[in-house]
C-alpha cells in the first residue's frame, strides 16, 4: 500500500462546489454533484456528463503532504515520504511538485542542523 493513501485521507477532505468548478474551469452553477470515491472524485457538470479528478491534483491533498513532509521527525522519515511523493509526480501540477520540493528541501536542511 502507498505510504501517503496510509497517512491522508481524502474523505476528510472538505471541498466545495465552487473549488471543483475552478478545476473544471465551469460556472458552480454547473456542477450537479460530486462524490468521493477511493481513490478519485467523481464530478458531474450539467450539459457535459462526469469528470474523474485525482485527488492529487486537489489543493487538500498537496496541503497534506506538506503537513506530512513537516512532521518528519528524522531523516528516515523524510526519505521514506518523499520518495513516495517523488514516485508519483507526475500526478501533480507543476506548480503544487515544485511547492513540495521546496518544503522538502526546508525540512531536510532542518533536520540536517539538528
Amino acid at each position: 500500500m502507498n505510504v501517503l493513501r496510509r497517512r491522508i485521507n481524502p474523505e476528510t477532505f472538505v471541498i466545495t462546489k465552487r473549488q471543483l468548478a475552478n478545476y473544471l474551469k465551469t460556472d458552480p452553477s454547473r456542477v450537479w454533484r460530486w462524490e468521493k470515491w477511493k481513490h478519485v472524485l467523481w464530478v458531474h457538470i450539467q450539459d457535459i456528463g462526469g469528470y474523474f479528478i485525482s485527488y492529487r491534483q486537489l489543493e487538500q491533498w498537496v496541503a497534506a503532504c506538506c503537513t506530512l513532509i513537516r512532521a518528519c521527525q528524522d531523516l528516515k522519515a523524510l526519505k521514506l515520504v518523499w520518495s513516495a511523493i517523488e514516485r508519483e509526480a507526475k500526478r501533480y501540477i507543476e506548480e503544487a511538485f515544485n511547492r513540495l520540493r521546496e518544503i522538502h528541501a526546508q525540512r531536510q536542511a532542518y533536520l540536517h542542523r539538528h
